[in-house]
């Protein structure tokens, strides 16, 4: 899938976004620390609902032995999203204007569309604050920036089951 494509799914999916069932946050409490949850509680409907996704794509990859780390990483890897305070047309205008302007450019930006494209780095600072595991903090700084992986710490193979479950296109 396309960038684009894969945005245009991920905007569909947060407008149509319901709270999620008992189950669903059986599962999420089950592999979250509380201090973790209270990072994880943050998130709007949309968010939860794809961090829920991307967690269960993830063990689905590593299998029923997945180290709890990684699929905690999964499910928080989007906190800083929460920092943004956008709603879905809003986010849609950010990832534009950021995507016109270039992200590294807008990363500087002191307004709403800044703090989207930084809600890597807005997320990685919330869960450090609240004391979440380091797979965790270093996934949710990293996870859009590829370049960074070597340095997380991360096996390379965690890093693209990771993405992969986040349904971010592979560079080609």
């Amino acid at each position: 899938m396309t960038r684009l494509g894969h945005l245009a799914v991920r905007f569909a999916g947060s407008v149509r976004a319901r709270p999620l069932d008992r189950a669903d946050l059986a599962f999420v409490r089950h592999h979250l620390r509380p201090e973790e949850l209270a990072c994880w509680d943050r998130l709007g409907p949309a968010d939860r609902a794809e961090s829920l996704a991307t967690a269960r794509a993830t063990l689905g990859a590593l299998g029923p032995d997945a180290d709890p780390a990684w699929v905690a990483a999964a499910l928080l890897h989007d906190v800083g999203k929460a920092e943004t305070r956008l709603g879905s047309l809003g986010r849609a205008r950010a990832t534009l204007v950021a995507g016109l302007a270039g992200h590294g450019r807008a990363r500087a930006w002191p307004n709403a569309v800044g703090r989207y494209v930084n809600h890597d780095e807005l997320g990685a600072q919330r869960l450090r604050q609240a004391g979440a595991r380091a797979e965790a903090v270093v996934w949710a700084a990293a996870h859009h920036r590829r370049s960074r992986w070597p340095g997380t710490g991360i096996p390379p193979e965690i890093c693209e089951i990771l993405a992969a479950a986040d349904g971010e296109p592979f560079p080609v």
